[in-house]
């Protein structure tokens, strides 16, 4: 059997293998009627959510999916073709990280033990995830299972839509070749199970699916040095700088939260006669986002104990997180981010016959806000403050890497009257179309970028940013750039760990 990531049994005597393969064509048909369900993909609701204010999109990333909300949707000319896609996805929806579940069940601990007349709905609430008083859990860390927001079903439904989108291309280049097609994805036990759910949905009807094979690049390698899907764990001066590294992130958000958490503490002590301390009320936050991914009630009563202009402060103190931990805010983020746009740019320039058509990457939200920082999208004319919500900023993450958020770079060629064809990029951010930085005069209908201008401007980016070896502090004779983002067309399918 070749598809050994998911089912790792190829030793097994034949009447295993047979119940096997049986049980993975229930389990994709299973998906597959799963997917034709409602959920944060169906554009009919997302055109509600971006009309109307709804909490999805002050989530701060703790949100399912969701729409880009100032992007444009933009067609492409009828002369235009897209030829070769790029995508870096963030996991699907999760449970919460180990750390703060554990906080989380303290405090839901304490509140229940103040007594009935603090958070009246406790008496009866579920909790939506189990740990154990050493704080093992199966929950913790990895997608979730249950509900219509379910990261396994929702990484699967990704795959499908995104088969539909550029089904062409896999017809025309790899399908009844028998060929391997790869995908990447860091280490992590949730990002890679989202990378093989998609996998599941984008190749589900084809024999390529077999053939998949899974390079895995591990998020801790300092012996890779640049080579890798995580940067912000490569660049040892960004991990280690305490006024300019990651951790200036986490300073300036706690700035924020104690200035208007207190103030909302002042508002519910009025209202439960309970002093909530700000650690409180920001779990208390997070727990709204998580119940909604881990069960999918959109009702969940965290959510109602706060005003929309708290939420609005909520997105915002996780916005000043991601500026100043891995985006514009610290001087590493444009080296981190120039990884993968340059690998990128490389694969764009070799074009779909010599590189391939379809380049599939996974990570973390971590690692993909400094490719928005280096691309220089949603820009700030100042540094955002951590004193108090500043008016029309651009810089808002909740609709850039909520769960599952992705960037996809199109590789776009038009026929011309002049007989070559124009080849150019388009950048989308959860399925919006936004424009190129820098490109602005260049750009033509369906915000394509022409190939050489985005070409040059990457190029300039590179001269800017420096090396990413001396930048970080790394050894000599690391790795100076990712060199897994190719289609190893010959190498054997299943798991590769790099």
């Amino acid at each position: 059997m070749k598809y050994a990531f998911l089912h790792p049994v190829l030793a097994m005597p034949r009447l295993v293998l047979f119940l096997v393969v049986i049980s993975s064509c229930l389990l994709a048909y299973y998906f597959r009627a799963l997917s034709s369900l409602p959920s944060a993909s169906d554009p009919l609701r997302l055109q509600a959510v971006i009309q109307d204010w709804h909490i999805f999109y002050h989530l701060g990333g703790y949100s399912p999916w969701i729409k880009h909300q100032t992007s444009t949707i933009s067609t492409l000319p009828s002369q235009c073709v897209v030829d070769q896609v790029h995508m870096l996805s963030r996991h699907a929806e999760r449970y919460p990280t180990r750390s703060v579940g554990i906080k989380m069940k303290s405090l839901i601990t304490k509140l229940k033990a103040s007594g009935a007349s603090v958070l009246p709905f406790l008496e009866n609430w579920e909790e939506f995830f189990e740990v154990d008083e050493d704080g093992k859990s199966i929950d913790l860390e990895e997608l979730t299972r249950e509900g219509k927001y379910a990261g396994l079903r929702q990484a699967y439904n990704c795959g499908v839509k995104l088969r539909d989108r550029y089904d062409n291309l896999v017809d025309r280049v790899d399908k009844g070749e028998n060929k391997t097609f790869s995908i990447f994805s860091c280490s992590c036990s949730r990002v890679l199970h989202t990378a093989e759910n998609f996998a599941l949905g984008f190749f589900k009807e084809d024999e390529l699916f077999a053939n998949v094979r899974h390079v895995i690049i591990p998020d801790v390698a300092p012996q890779r040095g640049a080579d890798t899907l995580t940067p912000v764990k490569a660049c040892l001066r960004y991990r280690q700088d305490p006024e300019k590294g990651r951790s200036r992130g986490h300073v300036l958000s706690e700035q924020f939260k104690s200035v208007y958490l207190s103030r909302a503490s002042n508002r519910l002590r009025s209202q439960f006669d309970y002093d909530f301390s700000v650690s409180d009320l920001w779990y208390m936050q997070e727990l709204c986002g998580f119940e909604i991914l881990a069960t999918g009630n959109e009702e969940s009563p965290w959510c109602g104990i706060f005003t929309q202009r708290e939420w609005e402060e909520f997105a915002y103190a996780r916005d000043l997180l991601h500026y100043y931990r891995s985006g514009p805010g610290t001087p590493y983020s444009a080296v981190m981010g120039f990884l993968y746009l340059n690998a990128t740019r490389e694969v764009l320039e070799l074009g779909p016959e010599k590189a391939g058509k379809l380049f599939f990457s996974f990570a973390h939200d971590g690692d993909i806000v400094p490719l928005v920082g280096t691309l220089g999208l949603f820009p700030e004319v100042e540094p955002l403050p951590p004193t108090h919500v500043p008016d029309n900023r651009n810089w808002k993450l909740s609709s850039v890497v909520p769960m599952g958020g992705r960037i996809i770079f199109e590789r776009v060629s038009c026929a011309s009257n002049i007989g070559a064809r124009r080849i150019g990029v388009r950048i989308l951010v959860n399925d919006g179309v936004v424009q190129v930085p820098g490109c602005q005069a260049e750009t033509s209908d369906g915000g394509i970028c022409p190939l050489d201008v985005f070409v040059k401007l990457v190029d300039q980016k590179g001269e800017e940013v420096g090396q990413f070896d001396e930048v970080c502090g790394l050894n000599e004779g690391l790795g100076r750039r990712p060199s897994f983002l190719r289609q190893d067309w010959e190498r054997r399918p299943g798991r590769v760990q790099l």
